[in-house]
């Protein structure tokens, strides 16, 4: 929109000679990027729904099912009615110039006399903005504080960048020397300099940059965390009803086959008898109560020991590994379950363990992993209570084959006929299938993002061509060469797309760092190799766009374009 109100500033200005109002120019204005609006609405999504109807067919092979497509027209109706709310929003920055384009533009075609840091509407504009983005998000994560927390951030970055840039401009003015070439002087001095496009550039770029990264990062995170690597040590087989008499010798036949003992766990089952000192039947006549009663039909595994496992994390409270004699038994509850049933720390419930009651007070909250395969569970003892109750065994162990796999079911089946087996490894074979081919899935889609903020940054260089347009005339009128002014814009354009551009994978990197703990819960890797490939894309991409601006200029006389025919 600010390349499209810069080309249209000497139709404008006579449009205002031959007596338009600014109220009137700036309708027609709105009401043309309403119907460009409208226009690249319709068309994606025309192109939406034709990408809907052809990617069953396109990843037929990829998914287990068959899936039918059908047009929605709310869907569509609101991705069109969105398309223009963005259009006239972020239009609305350069359309309210438009209201101080004078007459006199006519004579000095300058957008960069048009002052509209003074201008009031301005704020009301950036308010109308940010009120839109914290709506949007809101709608697309159904959280108000995710939604918050991105705004905050996309402010963020933005200060970031923009106090980059005015760094790099000090930095400029201080570090440059008479001794220096003619170049290298006027490549950084336009850094600095009135008319330097400093500031606009390291934002925009900056963001672009970032949002390409973090699509790219949080990709891979997500492809890999969707992907059940087939291991020696992930678990494909479950043991349990294992008795306490036979823990041992299982696990000396297990590492006798020449397989892994992944995990040994004890299991107790027990139901709760009162939460709070009230019973089944008080919480059933109480409505008021929140506790649902029907937390007292169900019956509980639980485990005991002193120590978390890696998939577990305390939240709320403090884990007690072992038991204190002559206090409640100190307990953590999964959050989920907690959650659900309106528990919290510090409520006491009593368990029936086999006809034996035990006193407890819930001590901590643990948020739990469940997509990793090993044993968790909802409730957790500390040592030294239920080392003596009823309990049997549960085992994990990874078989690397069908053929192992059959010869040590009939080898545990043999010795002991009472524990039952589940072989995981025909389902897990499947579902890595599937898994992988969802990453191709998440990695096409994340495509069309990337490529929207490709476009977002070529536009964002392009805006920079009116800022050197009379710079690079006087210098030709001067007699520069083509080679030197290309090569003053090629050096200004290193220096701005690669600070962008490194300044912007960094803010990137720190996002997807919050994103993969704080929203995924997921460990966070990156890798140098693809994020240098991106910072050397991006500077170069940037450099070229910027030489291709000044191609126009070079390539006419310098009098043709000080008319203002540009």
């Amino acid at each position: 929109m600010h390349i499209y109100i810069r080309e249209k500033i000497a139709s404008i200005a006579i449009m205002r000679c031959l007596g338009v109002r600014s109220a009137q120019a700036f309708i027609i204005y709105l009401m043309q990027i309403l119907a460009i609006g409208l226009v690249g609405s319709v068309i994606g999504a025309a192109l939406g729904s034709a990408i809907q109807y052809a990617m069953p067919h396109v990843f037929k092979d990829f998914l287990p099912l068959t899936v039918s497509t059908a047009v929605s027209w709310a869907a569509i109706g609101q991705g069109v009615l969105l398309g223009m709310i963005i259009s006239v929003l972020f239009a609305l920055l350069p359309l309210i110039a438009i209201r101080n384009i004078s007459p006199l533009n006519t004579l000095r075609m300058s957008y960069d006399n048009i002052n509209l840091m003074r201008d009031p509407l301005r704020w009301l504009v950036y308010l109308l903005i940010g009120g839109f983005i914290v709506l949007f998000t809101k709608f697309q994560l159904d959280s108000w504080k995710g939604s918050v927390a991105f705004t905050i951030g996309i402010l963020i970055a933005f200060f970031i960048l923009t106090l980059i840039a005015r760094g790099l401009m000090i930095l400029a003015r201080l570090i440059i020397r008479n001794s220096w070439s003619y170049l290298w002087r006027q490549g950084f001095a336009n850094l600095y300099r009135p008319n330097n496009q400093t500031i606009i550039l390291i934002v925009s770029i900056g963001l672009s940059t970032t949002f390409i990264c973090t699509l790219f990062f949080i990709q891979n995170i997500l492809v890999k965390q969707v992907s059940l690597s087939a291991t020696s040590n992930s678990a494909n087989m479950i043991l349990f009803d294992i008795q306490p008499a036979q823990k041992q010798a299982l696990a000396a036949t297990t590492k006798s086959q020449h397989l892994p003992v992944i995990q040994q766990v004890p299991v107790v089952t027990m139901r709760m008898a009162t939460i709070n000192g009230k019973t089944e039947s008080i919480y059933k006549k109480d409505t008021t109560l929140k506790i649902p009663a029907r937390i007292f039909a169900n019956e509980y595994r639980a485990t005991y020991r002193d120590t978390l496992v890696p998939t577990e994390k305390v939240i709320e409270g403090d884990w007690t590994g072992k038991a204190i004699s002559g206090k409640d038994v100190a307990i953590s509850l999964e959050d989920r379950f907690a959650k659900h049933n309106h528990l919290k720390v510090g409520d006491h419930i009593a368990f029936n363990v086999q006809g034996s009651p035990i006193p407890t007070v819930v001590t901590s909250i643990r948020q739990v992993n469940w997509n990793k395969m090993q044993t968790n569970f909802l409730v957790v003892f500390p040592k030294g209570v239920l080392e003596d109750a009823p309990q049997f065994y549960a085992m994990l162990t990874h078989v690397g084959s069908d053929k192992i796999s059959a010869k040590y079911q009939q080898t545990v089946v043999k010795q002991f006929p009472n524990i039952s087996i589940i072989d995981l490894g025909q389902l897990l074979s499947v579902l890595d299938e599937l898994l992988d081919k969802l990453g191709d899935i998440i990695k096409f889609m994340s495509a069309f993002s990337i490529i929207t903020g490709i476009v977002v940054l070529i536009a964002s260089v392009r805006i920079s061509k009116y800022q050197r347009i009379r710079e690079s005339v006087l210098l030709r009128t001067m007699g520069a060469s083509r080679k030197q002014i290309l090569t003053i814009t090629a050096l200004e354009y290193i220096f701005l797309g690669g600070l962008s551009a490194l300044t912007g994978i960094l803010i990137a990197m720190t996002g997807s760092w919050f994103l993969a703990k704080f929203s995924f819960d997921i460990p966070f890797t990156v890798s140098i190799v693809p994020a240098a490939v991106i910072f050397v894309i991006i500077t170069g991409l940037t450099v070229v766009i910027g030489l291709l601006n000044s191609r126009g200029i070079l390539n006419r006389p310098p009098l043709e374009i000080l008319r203002g025919d540009d």
